[in-house]
């Protein structure tokens, strides 16, 4: 039976290896891979990449669709139509975003959020719960019967910025924690128990005297944070996780300290996966201070320093750290701009859009990773974490026909310009990049190209890949 398509004479890029040549696709799933001569004759179509690399659809699992200038399903539903444009340019095929912050029981917010996804998504998604009232730690298990594989706890955050989360005042304790994982093992399943790691009270009396001395600048944002305000935590929370049998993910990693940490509880049996973001990757506080990108690069952990950042590109070679995410969150400059530096709302906006770029301009370029580890914490990592694997996160036979056609060589300006959703600001203005993703492949069919969506949404809401414990 002749493939539907075959894309030929391009560099090949897996988890595991790098070969020259092509891959067959029929009925939406990669149907062979090798070298031009081994594939399938008389393909529907056949593309000729020109030696361009065929890349795995990238799996960002770090998203918030739901969560920006206003926090609805509405604001989700529009996210979901609008600000996906910009992860299939990207080269982003697939995303875990959160339920709506509120009160809801944690079903029916898995219901609502997989609904408001349905028909307007363009890329494939997942739905992390989002546990943040007592009342959630009982529904974990309905929402994992539903299909959830990921729960979402935000114990970063305590006092009235825990409040405006929809929290109570002391955000999410240990011992709420360790009931909402009680309820999890008696499940049967072991989804992701995900955290956002960053001791609060120390940060919040230090953001108070520093707003008190007049210090507003990005580096005292990153010194807000303390060097060890992650590992306290991802040491607090995986002695519990450990003691049930759970995988801690620790969500955008951004300190040293906390990777050096997390290797001597990795080689003591803790089954902790650390995810980290292209943004801590591709820049540093300094960098942005000299810039003068103030408010616009707020995000909550702060973007560290140099040393920093070379450790969080070391545990990716390593694998420690083995998921890269955004942490996108649709925000416009409303919650930005002209506003007092300790008021406005920590979070950068709509992140896929570059993320191919930056990791081949900081990273490939560099020799800080090469295309096999790419793939690994793009594309099969994350995959593998959320129970997608091997549906997703390979160019291997059996696995969905989501590919990327990048040009590693192509210059490229990032900047706003080049946004089709609701982004109205970019860190990344001005900057010079080298890599671009030419072509979008969602379950083998052409969904961007050259910057542009193509044909109408058809992203679908993905659960568990057969065989997942998750």
């Amino acid at each position: 039976m002749a493939a539907d398509l075959v894309l030929k004479n391009g560099l090949v890029v897996t988890g595991q290896r790098v070969l020259r040549g092509g891959v067959a696709v029929s009925d939406g799933r990669i149907a062979a891979v090798g070298a031009d001569d081994e594939l399938p004759r008389g393909a529907r179509r056949e593309i000729d990449v020109e030696g361009r690399v065929l890349f795995p659809g990238m799996f960002d699992p770090h998203t918030h669709l739901g969560s920006g200038d206003s926090r609805s399903y509405e604001a989700m539903s529009e996210s979901f139509a609008r600000d996906s444009k910009d992860c299939l340019i990207g080269g982003v095929t697939t995303i875990a975003s959160t339920t709506v912050l509120g009160d809801d029981p944690l079903p029916v917010a898995y219901e609502k959020s997989v609904e408001a996804g349905a028909g307007r998504s363009h890329v494939d998604f997942k739905i992390t719960c989002v546990v943040t009232r007592e009342h959630h730690t009982g529904e974990v298990g309905a929402a994992i019967e539903r299909g959830c594989t990921s729960l979402k706890f935000y114990t970063g955050y305590c006092g009235c910025l825990a409040e405006k989360m929809g929290m109570n005042p002391e955000g999410i304790p240990p011992a709420m924690f360790y009931r909402a994982c009680e309820n999890v093992v008696a499940s049967g399943r072991r989804p992701l128990m995900m955290i956002h790691a960053e001791e609060p009270t120390v940060r919040f009396m230090l953001a108070d005297r520093f707003a008190e001395q007049g210090r507003d600048s990005l580096l005292d944002w990153a010194a807000h944070s303390p060097d060890w305000a992650e590992s306290v935590q991802v040491y607090q929370y995986g002695v519990i996780t450990h003691e049930l049998g759970l995988p801690l993910y620790v969500v955008h990693i951004s300190r040293a300290h906390t990777i050096d940490f997390l290797v001597g509880l990795q080689a003591q049996g803790y089954d902790i996966i650390g995810e980290t973001c292209v943004g801590f990757l591709s820049t540093t506080a300094e960098e942005l201070h000299q810039r003068g990108v103030r408010l616009y690069g707020k995000i909550q952990p702060p973007i560290r320093h140099e040393a920093d950042q070379q450790r969080l590109w070391r545990a990716l070679r390593e694998g420690v750290v083995t998921a890269i995410g955004t942490d996108t969150i649709p925000y416009t400059s409303k919650y930005k701009k002209d506003l007092p530096f300790w008021e406005a709302r920590p979070g950068l906006n709509i992140q896929t859009l570059d993320s191919m770029s930056l990791l081949l301009t900081e990273g490939l370029h560099r020799g800080r990773i090469d295309w096999v580890t790419l793939a690994r914490t793009t594309s099969e990592g994350p995959a593998r974490h959320f129970g997608l694997y091997p549906q997703k996160g390979a160019l291997e036979v059996g696995c969905d026909a989501d590919v990327l056609v990048v040009d590693p060589h192509a210059e490229l300006e990032l900047g706003v310009e080049r946004s089709l959703g609701g982004n109205d600001y970019s860190i990344w203005q001005g900057k010079k990049a080298l890599g671009r993703v030419d072509m979008t492949f969602l379950g083998g069919e052409l969904v961007a190209q050259d910057g542009q969506i193509v044909g109408e949404p058809r992203g679908k809401h993905v659960t568990r890949a057969p065989g997942s414990t998750r």
